[in-house]
């Protein structure tokens, strides 16, 4: 996962730049340079570097005779537990912090220290993170909250794999978010780049939560360590129009019958399941899945079941049996394993083209607006193949495993 270590420059950018003050009655001097960006290569006999800065422009660095490079590991706000290391050591994809020199047409002359972070580390850290979360974290709906004693309760999805024919039993879980650091998504956004620190009081009913913590004995409360949480739903629409000039679908909600319109964030992803996969999905259980995000019942448009929906096998194994797991925090109440997340990358990328009237698709939706807009961060089209029997009002359930398109979100 691509994170950024913005913070962490700028405590230490803050730290080093009160060191090049003057108190002195005089014309200011210009401000030395403060460059932040990444390593695109090093030349260690002319101790110099090329590095991509914030803004995406090219910067070649020449480091001063006695200039030093110093080293942090992340999460490090000082220099405090910095180590020097030789000019050499720095690698290609380092993030980098350039102090001192004079910056003119693409070039730093005469840097004075860089502070680097290796790739390395970075790595090793997220992975860390991200084993955590698979590990040890939970996904839930919030049902309520009580800032006055810094919890709230979420309904969840149990973790063991049902028996073929069942569907994952809800659970509430008691989130004790006491000494927990929270965020929440932006309206806009499941990046956790773009996240902001907030508290319980800024939850709110139906929001999407994701806790990492450690769960208590009887497996009804968490200690929370870190909450990210934002008002996203995963829904089941039916396209009811497709304005391919604007990007924009004119859905129906086929829980609630709602209907609004959709636009795909810059970089969100269209995917679709296979045939050869919806055999595989299409087990079909009475009562529907075991939904998304828990369940969801769904009648077809015009109360007929679904193209796809009509020559499914009874026989065939319920989608939630595969042991369906997932990045970060997960799925059914923490999943431990990639295996949703892989399951979804392999199947093919479609565009909007692809798509057309009457079709079903699951997608990662946002807040809906006063003029009935929102945006979708992710969609998968084809949950035709979740389909079940045809239910006592002539229509049809939909059910998507819980947490398949978890992927949208991103964590710490």
């Amino acid at each position: 996962m691509n994170r950024t270590v913005t913070p962490w420059i700028a405590g230490l950018a803050l730290g080093l730049g009160l060191a090049g003050a003057s108190t002195f009655a005089q014309a200011p001097a210009p401000p030395p340079a403060s460059v932040l960006g990444q390593v695109e290569s090093v030349d260690a006999a002319a101790r110099t570097l090329k590095m991509k800065v914030e803004d995406g422009a090219s910067v070649t660095v020449a480091l001063a005779e006695k200039g030093t490079v110093m080293k942090v590991a992340p999460g490090e706000k000082s220099l405090l537990n910095a180590v020097p290391i030789a000019f050499d050591a720095i690698a290609g994809g380092d993030r980098v912090l350039v102090r001192g020199g004079a910056r003119n047409e693409g070039r730093i002359e005469g840097a004075l220290r860089i502070v680097v972070m290796a790739q390395t580390d970075l790595a090793a850290r997220n992975e860390s993170e991200q084993r955590a979360w698979r590990e040890r974290g939970v996904v839930g709906t919030l049902i309520s909250a009580d800032p006055g004693n810094g919890e709230f309760i979420i309904q969840t999805t149990n973790r063991a794999t049902p028996a073929a024919g069942a569907t994952a039993a809800p659970v509430t879980l008691v989130v004790d978010a006491k000494k927990a650091t929270l965020h929440r998504y932006a309206d806009t956004s499941v990046k956790f780049d773009d996240a902001k620190p907030a508290g319980v009081a800024d939850m709110a009913a139906a929001d999407q939560v994701r806790v990492l913590g450690t769960k208590s004995e009887d497996g009804k409360r968490i200690t929370a360590e870190r909450v990210v949480f934002g008002s996203f739903k995963t829904l089941a629409l039916a396209i009811e129009k497709i304005d391919a000039a604007t990007g924009v679908l004119s859905v129906k909600d086929l829980q609630s019958n709602q209907k609004f319109t959709i636009s795909l964030v810059a970089g969100a992803s269209i995917r679709k399941i296979p045939a050869e996969m919806a055999a595989m999905f299409g087990g079909g259980r009475p009562g529907g899945g075991a939904g998304m995000g828990g369940g969801m019942g769904a009648a077809a448009p015009g109360g007929a079941r679904p193209e796809g929906a009509r020559d499914q096998n009874p026989g065939a194994p319920p989608a939630m049996a595969m042991g369906m797991g997932g990045r970060g925090p997960g799925g059914a109440g923490g999943r431990g394993g990639r295996g949703t997340e892989d399951i979804v990358d392999r199947m093919p990328a479609i565009t909007l083209a692809d798509l057309k009237k009457d079709d079903w698709i699951g997608a990662v939706v946002g807040k809906i607006d006063a003029s009935g807009k929102a945006v979708a961060f992710n969609m998968l089209a084809g949950i035709e193949a979740f389909a079940s029997r045809a239910n006592r009002s002539g229509g049809v359930d939909v059910g998507m495993p819980a947490g398949l398109l978890d992927g949208a979100f991103g964590v710490p």
